[in-house]
Order: C-alpha cells, then sequence, then structure tokens
C-alpha cells in the first residue's frame, strides 16, 4: 500500500477518535467543576443558615427584652391611672363639695402616691382654671384650658385615660414631663374639668437603663402616632421629635412580631429591632441591637472558611491538571500498543511508563527502557526475575488480587502499589494488568504516581483541616457547638438503648473573672479548664465540647450516671486543683471552680431534649447551692431532706410589711402579675406565695385553686432559703419532690421554676414567685429565668 493511499486511512481513523477524546475531555472537566460548585454552594447555604440563625437568636432576645421593659412601664401607668379614677371620685362626690379648701387640698393629695417621677397632679374644673395641685400654691390665674392635653380631653371625655405629648413644665428647672389625663364628668355626662398627673420622661429612662445591652444597642419608647417619649442610650433633643415620617416608621409603628432589620437615622447604625405595643396604652417600645455586633462572629468564621475554600479549589484543579495529563498520555500508550507488536516494542522502548511483559509464574519476559528512570536498573538486570523481588511485601496481595482480575476479565484490573528502587526507596505506581491468553501471561503498565500521591496527601490534609476548623473551638481546642449537636444527633439515632451521660459545666463566677483580670486572662483560664478537662478524661471517645460562653459540656457513651459523676468530680478536682486565682469566688476559696451537672439517658430517638434537659438542671442545681460541686439525680437521692426553716424575726416583719402595702387593696394586682408570668413563659399555672410563720400562702394565683400549704410540702423552700431561682425539669424524677403529695396526685405537677422575692431592706427570703406545668419541661433555660427574677423583683416594688 502507497503512503498517500494509507494518509486518507489515518486520517480518517485519528478523525473518529478525537470527538470521543473531546467527549471524554468534557465531561471530565464538566464533572470537576459541578464538584467545586457543589462544594462551595454547600459551605455557602452552611454560612447562611447560621446568619439566618444568629439574626433570629438576636430577634428573639431582642424581643423578649422588649416585652419585659414593657410589662414594668404598663405596670407603672396603670399605678398612676389608679391615682387619678380615685382622685375623680373623690372629687366627683357631693360630701368633698361641702368641706373647705384646706381640707379639700388634704383629702385628694395626702394619700396619693408618692412617687418621685410624679411631678405634680392637677384637678381643673370646666373652664381650664387649675382647683386644687398637689404641688399646691394654686392661684386664679392658673388656667390650662390651652393645653393641648385639656383640649383633648374635652372634645372626647368618653375615651378614658389621655397620655399627651411631651411637655416642659413653666416656671420651673427645664424638666420634660408627659400628661396623663382622665376627664370629669357631671350628672348629665357633660365635660367637668379633668385630673392630670405630669409624669418625668426620667422615669421611663430609668427603667430602659436597667436592661443588659451592648454599647452600641438602644430602648426606644415612641408614642403610636409616631413621637419620641424616651430613649436608652439618651440623645439630646430627641425627647418630642416627630419620627413618624422617617424612613422604616411604619414598621416601628406597626411593631412585627418577626423583627425587623433598620439603620437609624440619628447615630447610622443598623440594629435589629423588635417593637411591642404597650398593654392599653397608645405607646410602642422597641428595643434594637447592633448588627455588627451580632455579626462579628460569624463575619470572622466566613472569612476563614472562603480562604480554606479557595486553597481547596486551587489544589483540585492542579490535581486534575495533573491527572488530565497523565490519562492523555496513558491513552495515547494504549492506541499505540494496539496497532502491532512491533509498534508495541517500539512504543515501550520509548514510553514514558514502565511496560513489563510476565509469564504465567509471574517473571519478567520484558522490561523497558524506562525501568532506569522509574527504577534505577537496567532493564537487563530484571529479566528473568520474579516480579515479588521489588513490590513492597505488603502490596503483594494487591498485585495478586489484580492479576486475578485479569485473567477472569472481571474488573479491578489496575491499582496502586509500591517498587523499591536500587537505593533502597520506595515509589508508588499505578499499574494496570492485561492478561495474554496465548501463554497465560500478563502485560503491565506501570505510572509513576509519587507526585499525585503527595498531591493526594496535602488533599487530604487540607480536607481534615478544614473539618477540624468547622468542628473546632478555636479558643480551647475542644469540639464546638456544632460538632456536640451532631455526635448527640449520632448517638440518638444509633437507637441501641445503651447508656449515654452528659456532662454540662459552668465556670463559676466568670463574667467577675472577666471583669477583674480582663478577656485575656478569661481566654487563658479557659484554655486551662480545657486542658484539665483532657487531662481528667477516662475514656477515648468522650466528647469535650465548649457549647457557649465559659460552658463546656462532655458526652460519654456507654457510661451510667454513677460513672459519669466519677468522671464530673475528677474534673472538678482537677480544674480546683489548678489553683487559678479569682477574687470574686472568695466563697470557694477565691479561685477558679466549676459547676457541673450530670445526666444519664439510654439511646433513643428522643433522648436529646430530656438528656440535655436534665443535665442544666443538674447544672444550675450545683451553681444554687454553692458551685464547686457536681450535681445528679444520684447525689440528690442521697442529700438529707431540707427542713422547713423557721422564719426569724426580719423574715416575719418584712413578711408582715409585705401584707401591709400589697394586700391592703386586695390581691388583684398579685393575680394580674401571676398570669402575666405564666403568659410569657407559656405556662398554664402560676402563683406568688408568701413563706410565712406557719405555713406558706398563695397571694396571687392563676389557674390554681390552692390557698395555702404547709412548709414540708411546699416547692418554694428551696429557692427562698437559698435565695436562689430554682428550676425542675421533672418533679416525678427528682428524688427530692417525686412523693410529694402535689406531684403523686391525679393530674399532679411535673415542672416547676420559682424565682425567691427578696426583701429590699432586710435582705430576707420572703416568698417566690413560681410557674408549674403539667408535663415535664426541658427548655428552660437562663432567659426564662430572667424573666422570672425580674417579675419577683416586680412583685417587690414599692417596698424599699
Amino acid at each position: 500500500m502507497s503512503l498517500a493511499a494509507a494518509a486518507p486511512a489515518t486520517e480518517s481513523r485519528s478523525a473518529s477518535r478525537w470527538p470521543a477524546h473531546r467527549q471524554r475531555a468534557f465531561v471530565f472537566w464538566a464533572a470537576l467543576v459541578a464538584l467545586l460548585l457543589s462544594f462551595c454552594t454547600v459551605s455557602i447555604m452552611t454560612l447562611v443558615e447560621l446568619r439566618n440563625d444568629t439574626w433570629q437568636r438576636a430577634a428573639n432576645s431582642a424581643r423578649s427584652l422588649a416585652l419585659a421593659q414593657s410589662l414594668e412601664i404598663s405596670r407603672r401607668f396603670q399605678i398612676y391611672d389608679s391615682v387619678l379614677r380615685s382622685i375623680a371620685q373623690v372629687a366627683g362626690d357631693d360630701a368633698f363639695t361641702q368641706i373647705d379648701w384646706i381640707s379639700q387640698q388634704a383629702v385628694l393629695f395626702d394619700g396619693a402616691l408618692v412617687d418621685s417621677a410624679l411631678a405634680d397632679i392637677i384637678v381643673a374644673d370646666a373652664t381650664g382654671r387649675v382647683r386644687w395641685s398637689r404641688r399646691g400654691g394654686v392661684g386664679a390665674e392658673t388656667n390650662i384650658s390651652d393645653t393641648p392635653y385639656f383640649q383633648a380631653q374635652r372634645a372626647a371625655i368618653r375615651n378614658g385615660l389621655l397620655i399627651s405629648r411631651p411637655l416642659v413644665l413653666h416656671g420651673r428647672a427645664p424638666d420634660m414631663v408627659v400628661a396623663i389625663s382622665r376627664g370629669l364628668e357631671t350628672r348629665d355626662g357633660s365635660f367637668d374639668g379633668l385630673v392630670t398627673a405630669l409624669v418625668r420622661l426620667d422615669l421611663f429612662e430609668h427603667i430602659m437603663t436597667g436592661a443588659t445591652l451592648g454599647p452600641n444597642d438602644v430602648v426606644n419608647l415612641v408614642s403610636e402616632d409616631g413621637i419620641f417619649l424616651a430613649r436608652s442610650p439618651s440623645l439630646p433633643g430627641i425627647v418630642g421629635r416627630d419620627v413618624s415620617s422617617v424612613p422604616d416608621a411604619s414598621l416601628f409603628l406597626s411593631a412585627p412580631p418577626e423583627g425587623f432589620t433598620s439603620r437609624s437615622q440619628f447615630d447610622h447604625i443598623q440594629r435589629i429591632f423588635s417593637a411591642v405595643h404597650l398593654r392599653d396604652m397608645p405607646l410602642l417600645l422597641s428595643v434594637g441591637l447592633s448588627e455588627d455586633d451580632i455579626f462579628a462572629s460569624w463575619n470572622r468564621r466566613a472569612q476563614t472558611i472562603g480562604l480554606v475554600l479557595c486553597l481547596l479549589a486551587g489544589m483540585t484543579l492542579f490535581l486534575a491538571f495533573q491527572i488530565r495529563r497523565e490519562f492523555r498520555r496513558r491513552i495515547e500508550t494504549e492506541n499505540t500498543l494496539r496497532s502491532s507488536e512491533e509498534q508495541y516494542r517500539l512504543l515501550a522502548d520509548h514510553s514514558t511508563d514502565l511496560i513489563i511483559r510476565l509469564d504465567a509464574e509471574m517473571n519478567r519476559r520484558y522490561v523497558s527502557p524506562a525501568a532506569l528512570r522509574f527504577l534505577g536498573y537496567e532493564p537487563d538486570e530484571m529479566l528473568d526475575q520474579n516480579a515479588r523481588t521489588l513490590i513492597h511485601s505488603d502490596d503483594w496481595p494487591i498485585v495478586l488480587r489484580i492479576a486475578d482480575n485479569a485473567r477472569q476479565a472481571v474488573g479491578g484490573t489496575e491499582d496502586c502499589y509500591r517498587l523499591r528502587r536500587r537505593d533502597g526507596s520506595y515509589i508508588w505506581v499505578e499499574g494496570r494488568y492485561s492478561y495474554v491468553p496465548s501463554d497465560g501471561g500478563f502485560i503491565a503498565v506501570l505510572r509513576d504516581i509519587t507526585k499525585r500521591r503527595m498531591v493526594e496527601a496535602k488533599l487530604a490534609a487540607a480536607h481534615a483541616e478544614l473539618t477540624a476548623l468547622v468542628n473546632t473551638d478555636p479558643l480551647t481546642g475542644l469540639s464546638n457547638r456544632r460538632h456536640f449537636d451532631e455526635m448527640l444527633l449520632d448517638l440518638a439515632a444509633k437507637g441501641d438503648g445503651a447508656p449515654v451521660s452528659l456532662l454540662m459545666m459552668d465556670i463559676d463566677r466568670f463574667k467577675l473573672f472577666n471583669d477583674t483580670y480582663g478577656h485575656p486572662e478569661g481566654d487563658r483560664c479557659l484554655r486551662a479548664v480545657a486542658g484539665a478537662m483532657r487531662t481528667a478524661m477516662e475514656s477515648e471517645n468522650a466528647v469535650p465540647a465548649r457549647i457557649g460562653g465559659e460552658e463546656m459540656a462532655l458526652i460519654l457513651p456507654g457510661r451510667t450516671l454513677a460513672q459519669a459523676q466519677i468522671v464530673a468530680e475528677r474534673i472538678r478536682a482537677t480544674v480546683e486543683a489548678l489553683a487559678i486565682p479569682h477574687a470574686g469566688n472568695e466563697t470557694n476559696g477565691a479561685i477558679v471552680t466549676l459547676s457541673i451537672g450530670c445526666a444519664e439517658r439510654p439511646c433513643q430517638a428522643d433522648v436529646l431534649e430530656p438528656l440535655i434537659g436534665e443535665a442544666d438542671q443538674m447544672l444550675y442545681e450545683a451553681k444554687r447551692t454553692g458551685r464547686n460541686r457536681v450535681a445528679s439525680r444520684l447525689i440528690l437521692r442521697k442529700a438529707q431532706p431540707l427542713p422547713a426553716a423557721p422564719t426569724d424575726y426580719p423574715q416575719r416583719e418584712a413578711v408582715e410589711r409585705f401584707r401591709a402595702l400589697k394586700l391592703a387593696n386586695g390581691r388583684d394586682e398579685l393575680d394580674t402579675l401571676a398570669k402575666h408570668v405564666a403568659d410569657l413563659l407559656n405556662m398554664p399555672v402560676g402563683f406568688i406565695s408568701l413563706y410565712d410563720r406557719n405555713e406558706v400562702e398563695l397571694v396571687g394565683r392563676h389557674n390554681i385553686t390552692l390557698a395555702t400549704s404547709s412548709k414540708d410540702a411546699s416547692f418554694c423552700r428551696y429557692a427562698v432559703q437559698a435565695q436562689e431561682p430554682m428550676v425542675v425539669a421533672d418533679l416525678s424524677i427528682d428524688p427530692r419532690f417525686a412523693q410529694n403529695p402535689f406531684v403523686t396526685c391525679d393530674r399532679g405537677a411535673r415542672f416547676y421554676a420559682a424565682a425567691p422575692m427578696i426583701d429590699p431592706r432586710s435582705g430576707e427570703a420572703i416568698g417566690a414567685v413560681s410557674v408549674c406545668h403539667h408535663q415535664p419541661y426541658y427548655l428552660f433555660g437562663a432567659e426564662e429565668r430572667a424573666i422570672l427574677t425580674t417579675f419577683a423583683r416586680m412583685a417587690m416594688q414599692g417596698m424599699d
């Protein structure tokens, strides 16, 4: 055949091969790009989900704080309204008009509320002339008919309580006040004047300043028509300003329950807001938390993950180019081998791959010249020797397996193994074996993949580093909350009924440690405690984690509660032995100590909530009963029953003063407070108990008919005697309450939480604000305890 005739055939074969080659290349690169995009997409979705979770938690915190603040402000307005009603009733009495003016002044105001926030209380007739003022000094020329609140009452007498815009008191210091007024009526229902209380606006700033906020957070009090009444922190000129026309004003005035984001027109800070309407008042209270503070940790994590993703993508692309280049070279080699034996030998002699011809006994019959470059041997030196002589002893079974697969014409005819070079070192090769039926031997094509193995090792190390970064707390080196939750979910998914114990740990008074020694020392303290945990752990399969702030946890799969207590005590003692100075923890030796709560449950689908809830409750019990200790059901069972402590003189005096100030006019206010706390915490029962001399009396009740109980049977005595809030997730499994008649009865109590009421004068606990439920409840955390404590303080308002 001539060269001219052979050329078209060659071109035809080449043309038929190119489309398949390009198709394989397209599939390869498309799959690689899809893999990288999917990995990036999953990472971005995870970051977005974390950001959304952070936003939602901030919105929930803002709403809880707004609700607590709004209840206190509403309570103040209700007190002032009751004073106005009382004065209006007295002023309309016929007998009142028969006495002299001085006696009238005394009757109206001598028994009125003594409150520094009340600038004045005024009673005016239908013409606007001020007839009586609590401050006295009323003259004939005193007339308020031109004031907006007088005109509003005269125009809408039957609208009840009205709240004015901010006003400046004339003739006195430049106090800003708001007028709270009620209209007076004649017997025929016509307008007969009004009674007005002038309330200083710094009252609301004082209430709002009590909220726990960051340096860039804000609390606003605005009327429903958009007039600013108060702001914390305060800004000059903000009170009385109309903001109804500024951007996003509609969001504030509509108070959506899900929260919203807005940029302040005053300090240009972007915040997450939650606003609530004050009950029966034309007022709104909003709490705004700074987005920069909330998302600071998320931003750092996003930057770190983005950098790791870029490095991983770069290494993947580099490896892909190397693999693709080697793949093309292998295809070219295999295509050439098919042409003929001569072309095969010619190609074998010049191939960059090492080609070896083996007989049925795996002896070498041909070795290509690449052996010198691969192994440092001349080809003739390797002939007539068994292949096993240069193969790593651990990898010989791999070679036998792929040779057997080639002989039987099944898959898996290529794999990676190690060959020894002349200098004694080993290289990695990828060997592909083809069976030769004529003599039962093999053709082995070996490619040096040592560099690829090195790249794969680096890629695996980068992947391991990324996994460790995602699952590890960077400060302590312990598992983070994400990995902690995943491990608990995995244990629950097993469902094999094996025991799993959980330790929840908290560094005692760590906030005082940070405030005293600074955050760098606080970080060192956290690392030292984490190191002590690792030292004291007895099991390698235990999972230590930092789940937030100074709170840490330890998962102990396969450990009973008794075994977990031993580990917990060892950790507590190890931390105590560090003797890290902590002046704020004087009651425990002025060193850093640890409180630990223990719980155990069998592995099953519904294990997470009761396991975490009981461990958290036991942690809180350890802190409540003195800190630097371990608490569990077993420890509580061994403890002696708490006796009903006698009431001493200061406590009895405080109880009697409470009766005189709070119960003299009935119990409606305390019943309302009990209902509010139960509604806010989603509990069916709320009550306020008074720890009296001989019994416990329920002085405020919601959905409970019980009026009194003995001290021995009462739940609140633990909170009263320890003067600390108390939470019991399941009364039926707590040894202190399991046999209590209020638990064992039909539809008995299963969940109970209480905060003690502390007398501000004597410091004595005289009772508790409590909620309970007929079902166990494990989600009552620090935020709910803070709300309960706030209501306990509200119950003691006016006792100082």
